[in-house]
């Protein structure tokens, strides 16, 4: 039980950190400079954007393999508190 609630703490924590993160704005018509300058700052926004995204999709997967990782010693250990008694082995 306690294992679950990690993720969703650091879930919990990432949403509180960056509140809706602002949009980027949308892309300029023209060839002025002004113009070609506010289309570098959209691009420059969408790449930290998607960095933010991949970046979170990377602790996404690594707590969810730390997750597994937990749930298959859980289930280790359950199995080895069974105490089945040991196999024989044929002496041939």
């Amino acid at each position: 039980m306690t294992t679950r609630r990690l993720p969703l703490a650091i879930l919990f924590a990432a949403c509180t950190i960056v509140p809706a993160a602002a949009a980027c704005p949308a892309p300029m018509a023209g060839d002025t400079a002004a113009a070609i300058e506010a289309n570098q700052q959209r691009l420059v926004c969408l790449q930290q954007e998607l960095s933010r995204k991949s970046e979170e999709y990377q602790y996404k997967v690594e707590i969810n393999a730390i997750e597994r990782k937990i749930d298959d010693i859980q289930l280790q250990r359950r199995f080895d508190s069974l105490n089945f008694p040991r196999p024989v082995t044929p002496v041939f």
